[in-house]
Formats: C-alpha cells, structure tokens, sequence
C-alpha cells in the first residue's frame, strides 16, 4: 500500500509539473475596447475610444499588430508607449513585456470603435483573441494553476505535515536512544519527551527483556523492570491491538522507588502473516503515563 501511495504523489507531481511548464510556455494575447465616449469636443462627429493590448502570458511578445476595420478612420491620440503607432488600420507595437499591459486612446471620425471592429490581434509568435470587456481577459494560466495548487494542497498539508513531523521525530529519538530501538523497542517519542526518562541513560530503558520462558506447553515472556526514581513505576503490557480488559496476554508490575522486579507476560500467538509477535507496553509514573510503547519480541534464531 505504501508503494502504491508513492507511486501516486510521485505521478500527481509529475503531471503538476508538466502541466506547469506547459502554462508557462503558453502565449496570452488579448485586445479589448473597454470605453467608449460618443462625444468629443475636438471633433464634431467623431467618438474617443481606447484600446487595451494584454500579453498575460509569462514570455514577451513582439511586433505586435492589432487590426481594426478598415472602413473606419481613426488618429491615435495618446498611447501609454512610445513604441505603440497606428498605420492606417492597423495598430502597431514593437514590444509588451509579460503580464503586462498597454493602452492607447483613438479618434474615430466616422463611427464607434467596439468589440465587432477589432478585426484581430497577432505578434510575431502567436495570434491572439479579440475579448468584448476587460473582465473577460483572463489572469495569468500559470499563477492561476499556482494558487490551486496551493489552495488544492492546503488541506493534505494540514494532515500529512503532522505525520511527517511524527516520523522524522521517531527517527530522531530512536537515533537519541541508541539501544533501545536495537534490541525491539519503537514508539519511543512520548518516552524521549517525559520526565521519566532523565532518570536513565540514553543506553538505559527502563524494561529489558530477558527471553523466553518455556514450561510444558506454555510460554512466558520474562522481563526485568527497573525503577531508577524516587516514586512507584508501574509498567502494563498486553498483545499489541489487543483488550486491555479481559485480555489473557495481559500483564502488569508495580515496581518500587530505586528497585528492580521481574514482569511475566504469557507469550501471545505469533502474526500468522509474518510470524511477529509484539506487545504494547505503558508506564504510569507519578502523573506521567506514557503509552503505544511497541516491544517486537525477537525470535529464537534472532537471540542466537
């Protein structure tokens, strides 16, 4: 199952990768007429209108060429570029940076300049796309996909940054505990972090397991618990996953301040999938009780 979830991020990264660099490659061009004044006082019969050039894609266009209705004519009267001219019908402009934009105001004297009369818009790469409101021009693909991707993430990264953080600090302890993890302990973060601890070594642990303890058919799993502190150490275990009431596997021990005692657990069957057999061990120490400790118990050929 973990392969398979592996195999899957590693697919969903790489479709979000290609489908950003597809984004990026894309070419955005747009030309919109977005006002119109019918009246204008240098001219009797003739209306100002503006023209919007956008480049939203995220290289920049050259010789950009906007082609109005040659029935009408027009005079450029202003530009937010020196680069912009017009000639005859056509408007013309050198150079738009990306995600950028530039506008140039018109005289029309014989008509209204709207959406129907922009022929079209091209540069030397691409052929843009004539949009009737400035509203209808869209945003940037790239960035757009971006935010998804970050509103689309939020979520995942709010449960999986937890359990990252849990795995990278269990790696962490068992490194700071040295022997504990060697010899079949794990679960060890709610251990590292509590009180009980700085009364050990980090090459110390509170239970050692001592092996197996065979008596006709029965079999008992010895362990030798030691109270390093000043207070009552009491230490449960059970078979991992099983009832901690009426559980047949379970087993528990009061050792005293600065003493040692001896736990005897009857040894749970074995995982029929991969033959382990593995208790789930607690302490409750003072006001502290630490627990989902994991004891792997190792086989006969492993204590060999």
């Amino acid at each position: 199952m973990e392969h398979i979830e592996k195999i899957a991020v590693g697919l969903a990264l790489f479709v979000a990768t290609s489908v950003l660099a597809y984004l990026f490659k894309m070419r955005q061009l747009y030309v919109v007429t977005p006002k119109l004044f019918r009246n204008a006082a240098i001219s009797k019969d003739g209306s100002l209108c503006e023209v919007i050039i956008y480049n939203r894609g995220a290289q920049a266009e050259e010789a950009i060429q906007v082609e109005l209705d040659p029935s009408l004519r027009a005079e450029l009267l202003a530009s937010g570029t020196a680069d912009l001219s017009l000639t005859g019908s056509i408007i013309k402009l050198e150079r738009l940076h990306k995600n950028s934009e530039v506008s140039a105001i018109l005289l029309v004297e014989n008509g209204i300049l709207d959406a129907s009369k922009l022929v079209g818009v091209s540069s030397k790469a691409v052929k843009g796309k004539v949009r009737k409101t400035v509203t209808e021009v869209p945003p940037n693909f790239a960035r757009a996909f971006l935010v998804f991707l970050a509103i689309a993430g939020f979520f995942p990264v709010t449960i999986y940054l937890p359990r990252a953080y849990e795995a990278l600090y269990a790696r962490y302890t068992d490194h700071a505990l040295r022997n504990a993890p060697v010899v079949g302990w794990s679960g060890l973060a709610g251990y590292f972090s509590s009180d009980l601890r700085s009364s050990y070594s980090t090459k110390e642990f509170p239970v050692v397991f001592k092996g197996l303890q065979t008596s006709g058919s029965e079999n008992t799993l010895r362990f030798e618990v030691l109270n390093k502190t000043a207070i009552p150490l009491i230490v449960y275990a059970d078979a991992m996953g099983g009832p901690k009431t009426g559980s047949p596997f379970f087993r528990s021990v009061t050792v005293d301040p600065l003493s040692k005692s001896e736990l005897l657990v009857p040894a749970p069957p074995s995982n029929p999938k991969d033959g382990s057999v593995v208790l789930d061990i607690a302490f409750k120490w003072g006001g502290e009780f630490i627990y989902k400790i994991d004891f792997s118990v190792p086989s006969p050929a492993d204590e060999k």
